[in-house]
């Protein structure tokens, strides 16, 4: 029998169920003001989440909730595609932009393991020797490039800012004509053309966030597994802890996989398209009117000079030709593979968040590569004038905060993309969440990590946790 006010897979089932039957709203997003179970010990995340998307006025989204490695709670919120009023579902593949650097870490630390790579290697050594090695321009080349190393790149320490310079991950079209390549240019032909750039800093002398460095880690792994990056993350990383449909994702809206969301941007804003041969489009009708605004430096609407938060990605490219929708074709995915370009489900990242808890023989990592992962970098790296580390820095692909004497942390990646916000945080005690949206704020009173704070205060409030598991439920999604 259970105790007085437990929570049960029964209980859960039929306020599931309630929810269900509200998704039948027409509503461009009312379809998650589902009327929850007061009774529901996830009744703070339903409103702390509404409320963030009723704001912004966000088409859809989905929440998966862990609890000591169970998956506890998942909920799908409005549409996933508006214009075909298809609903969200926890199931749902959205891009999940810079959570892909986490997995990216896992995989380089499980090279590590396999005894393939030191965390010490100079990835200048990798990149520029032996079969496919890139061609270089001695006069050029920066002579830190040498100097980088794995770990560098996983900290965000490599050398490089794109507030001081650009993010060359949304430059296609002006790196492919300096190349004499098609646009957009492939990774390997990022990489060539930023090794003709100076760096921005000493590598290893501070910490500024990176994409290019991770989009670099993707081409050390290929280098030394001997396959794409892809399939060596989908059979190393995902596969072993029954993760089976996350995959790179497309940037053209006739490429999407199926059972993914659609991808809006608050004013339907336009951007030249990266891809050669690409005809000109319109956003779908229902969508509102199409703007063409200018882009600011962290790739956002420039809203007559006002100061935006800063994004997690890039730069947008400005142009009168070839104009699409900005979510399809305005950046290319397909090139982001290991810093932004991966889709999921917000199961999937709770099944990740779960494993990586895991002590057993199955653990995806071993717990010193853990420990590796989220130990701070070195000095003088994200520490105060006094030398003592600040209250929170970036590891191994995750953001770490530190929140007892113990040596306990909350760790945490945002991700960002025009048509995409999300959240992955795995907390301290045995709580982990993730959550996705098909749209992102340019509001800076609305910002997006607003959301952080509202599920911690959500978590907070869930008094008695349920001792179901439901990833059994989701086994074969």
């Amino acid at each position: 029998m259970n105790s007085p006010g437990a929570w049960t897979r029964r209980d859960f089932l039929r306020t599931g169920a309630f929810a269900a039957l509200a998704l039948t709203k027409t509503d461009a997003w009312a379809a998650s003001q589902v009327p929850t179970d007061f009774l529901s010990p996830f009744f703070p995340f339903d409103r702390e989440i509404q409320k963030f998307m009723r704001a912004r006025n966000i088409s859809g989204g989905a929440l998966a909730v862990v609890k000591d490695r169970r998956l506890v709670y998942t909920r799908g919120y409005g549409w996933a595609d508006r214009e075909n009023k298809i609903p969200a579902t926890p199931t749902s593949l959205f891009r999940i932009a810079s959570i892909s650097k986490p997995f990216t870490a896992v995989a380089v630390l499980k090279l590590v393991e396999m005894g393939k790579l030191t965390l010490n290697a100079r990835v200048f050594d990798w990149l520029t020797a032996g079969p496919g090695a890139l061609p270089l321009d001695q006069e050029k080349l920066d002579a830190r490039w040498k100097q980088i190393t794995v770990r560098h790149l996983l900290q965000h320490t490599g050398g490089w800012d794109r507030d001081q310079s650009f993010d060359p991950m949304f430059r296609a079209r002006e790196i492919a004509k300096t190349l004499g390549v098609a646009s957009p240019p492939a990774p390997r032909d990022i990489i060539r053309y930023m090794l003709g750039q100076p760096l921005d800093f000493d590598p290893g002398t501070r910490y500024a966030y990176s994409n290019f460095g991770y989009c670099v880690l993707g081409r050390v792994i290929e280098k030394i597994a001997g396959a794409s990056y892809d399939k060596f993350v989908r059979e190393t990383v995902l596969a072993p802890i029954g993760i089976k449909r996350m995959r790179i994702g497309a940037s053209l809206e006739d490429k999407r996989a199926e059972g993914e969301a659609c991808y809006y941007t608050a004013h339907d804003d336009m951007a030249e398209c990266v891809f050669d041969g690409v005809p000109s489009t319109r956003p779908p009708q229902g969508r509102g009117t199409s703007s063409q605004r200018p882009l600011d430096s962290n790739g956002k609407p420039d809203n007559g000079g006002a100061v935006h938060p800063p994004s997690a990605e890039g730069k947008g490219n400005e142009g009168d030709e070839r104009r699409v929708p900005w979510p399809y074709g305005g950046f290319c995915l397909e090139s982001m593979d290991a810093h932004g370009g991966w889709i999921a489900s917000a199961v999937d990242l709770a099944r990740f968040a779960a494993a990586l808890r895991d002590t057993g023989p199955k653990a995806p990592l071993k717990p010193e590569s853990l420990q590796t992962m989220h130990a701070p970098p070195e000095p003088p790296v994200s520490r105060n004038s006094d030398g003592s580390l600040k209250d929170h820095y970036y590891g191994c692909g995750w953001l770490v905060r530190p929140v007892g004497q113990d040596g306990t942390a909350n760790y945490w990646h945002t991700g960002s993309l025009p048509g995409t916000c999300t959240l992955l945080v795995r907390r301290h005690d045995g709580v982990s969440w993730a959550v996705l949206f098909n749209q992102r704020s340019d509001d800076e009173n609305l910002p997006d990590d607003a959301i952080d704070p509202a599920l911690h205060r959500a978590a907070d409030a869930v008094t008695q946790w349920p001792k179901f598991d439901l990833f059994r439920q989701y086994s074969g999604s």
